[in-house]
């Protein structure tokens, strides 16, 4: 059960309907007593305030949702071994900053500060 249902949950028992038939509850039944009736609105009200938790991403859909944002698709992704040599030669061939960028889909904060890593480049 997420926050959503139980909120459905507390509102019809709130309002003194059985939340699982759907049947108001007798005049006489403790749903009915202001106190209770209180302590249920101060939780619906708790949990009104709170948000779902989101759903982890898989790692492509984090990279969908960077290209969303206008981010290039690895913004935000630790470098692999691989790419780093890569990066590292492509540097050392002649490849300026902005074309690493596009090819490693990376901001090119992430190029400089991985080239300073490897002592390629100083600022």
């Amino acid at each position: 059960m997420d926050i959503r249902e139980s909120l459905q949950t507390l509102t019809a028992l709130a309002q003194g309907v059985n939340p699982v038939t759907g049947e108001s509850f007798p005049e006489d039944s403790h749903y009915h007593h202001p106190q209770i009736i209180r302590a249920l609105f101060v939780a619906i009200q708790a949990l009104e305030g709170r948000k779902e938790p989101r759903p982890r991403l898989t790692e492509e859909q984090k990279r969908e949702a960077n290209r969303q944002k206008g981010l290039p698709a690895n913004a935000g992704f630790p470098w692999e071994e691989e790419q780093r040599q890569a990066v590292g030669e492509a540097y050392r061939s002649g490849a300026d900053l902005a074309d690493l960028a596009k090819q490693f889909e990376r901001t090119h904060g992430a190029i400089r500060s991985e080239l300073k890593k490897q002592g390629l480049i100083e600022e």
